[in-house]
């Protein structure tokens, strides 16, 4: 019998897994990954990384940004974004539902202004590190397309200090201060940064320039009854006097989101939370039903002291297992009240370890729907300086410069 439960109960908890959403990477299983990263340690990174959603939009960018930092120059899987996002480049908000709760599929997912900013100007740093400046220039000018055009023309136009400031690296490093300065004139005019006056000056490019990459991206913190997370930047601003947050891309990403998240999201949250309530009743169902068959049980034998036990016996006898049947037989002539006594405390364990079970599941279920699909390892901060000066002993640099630039441009990760 107690083999029965078991079945039961392993068929109930195969059959909820079976129908649960595991194509999407958890924000769990990012931790290990991400907390390697903010420590400096982008190999262990690279190699704790999740193994789902192979060949997605937002692993392709998460690992082709670790994968940068190693010295790796295959933007083979972001040219492959690129090509779709150019066949379909805006799709509907019905289409992102379908994606994130019924397909969960990596090909629905729309990302966010600043993601597909940050996919062409990665891809054009690493065509800069494959030396092939012609193509570098056309990522460069798609990621100026992006902030100076609508996305749609019923949302506010998008664009950001922080990319700005990416892109006028690029653009030194390409050899076209001019366009740096585009760039560094618009981050201007969106902080009124003073710092960045001097910049803008002349036509003259500086002989060194610095953009300085620094933490890891937000950190996500939930909250019971919440469909969508908070961001919270834990990183500390670094010193430099032109440095800007990227905090606003995530809000802008959660700005974006909130209206299918509120309606569409919370609805398939809960559809989701009253699936999870539904097998895990199942499961207390069998487990309950198992263990008052156990009690019955317990009550016939106790009842029925000999023709209980004799029948256990013949049962037994007929299936040619018989070991220790004839010790149990005396045992129940003796006390049959014992039996159903013990037996009646086993159906007892079994329904609280059932409940027990179904508990726990469901709280790990409920944790499992937690997840918010946005590329991560981005930086917390950019800065940019002529003159770079060490900040923090953990940092990596590389150093981009096509045979027409004036400027040594080098781009740091700290961290």
């Amino acid at each position: 019998m107690t083999s029965l439960i078991k079945l039961l109960l392993g068929l109930v908890i195969m059959a909820n897994a079976a129908c649960s959403t595991s194509q999407i990477i958890r924000n769990s299983e990012y931790a290990n990954s991400e907390a390697s990263y903010r420590s400096g340690d982008v190999p262990q990174a690279v190699q704790r990384f999740p193994k789902k959603e192979e060949g997605g939009f937002v692993t392709s960018i998460e690992k082709s940004w670790l994968l940068f930092w190693l010295g790796e120059n295959d933007n083979t899987d972001l040219m492959k974004q690129v090509s779709t996002l150019d066949s379909r480049r805006y799709t509907s908000i019905s289409r992102e539902a379908q994606y994130f709760f019924y397909n969960e599929s990596e090909d629905g997912y729309i990302p966010a202004e600043h993601e597909i900013i940050v996919m062409h100007m990665l891809n054009a740093m690493l065509f800069m590190r494959q030396e092939k400046w012609t193509e570098a220039r056309v990522e460069a000018r798609r990621a100026t397309f992006f902030l100076q055009n609508y996305f749609r023309e019923d949302q506010n136009h998008f664009d950001d200090p922080a990319l700005r400031l990416w892109l006028a690296g690029i653009w030194a490093s390409l050899g076209e201060w001019n366009e740096a300065q585009v760039d560094l004139r618009k981050a201007y005019e969106l902080t009124k940064n003073k710092s960045l006056l001097p910049l803008l000056e002349g036509s003259k490019p500086p002989t060194e320039f610095t953009v300085v990459f620094t933490g890891g991206g937000p950190t996500v913190q939930w909250f019971d009854g919440e469909a969508i997370p908070t961001f919270t930047n834990n990183t500390s601003a670094p010193t430099y006097k032109i440095s800007f947050e990227t905090m606003p891309w995530y809000r802008r990403h959660l700005l974006r989101n909130t209206e299918i998240r509120d309606v569409i999201m919370k609805s398939n949250y809960m559809a989701q939370y009253y699936g999870l309530n539904t097998s895990v009743g199942a499961e207390k169902t069998v487990g309950y039903t198992a263990a008052n068959t156990l009690r019955a049980s317990g009550l016939l034998l106790g009842t029925a002291i000999v023709a209980g036990a004799v029948l256990i016996v013949a049962q037994a006898a007929q299936g040619g297992a018989t070991d220790g049947m004839g010790e149990f037989l005396g045992y129940a002539i003796g006390g049959g009240v014992a039996v159903g006594s013990a037996i009646w405390k086993e159906g007892d364990k079994v329904s609280a370890n059932t409940a027990k079970s179904a508990d726990r599941r469901m709280k790990e279920g409920l944790e499992n729907l937690k997840t918010y699909r946005y590329v991560r390892f981005m930086p917390s901060w950019i800065s940019v300086t002529d003159k770079y000066e060490l900040q923090t002993p953990q940092r990596i640099v590389t150093y981009l410069k096509s045979p027409n630039s004036k400027t040594k441009v080098q781009f740091v990760q700290a961290f």
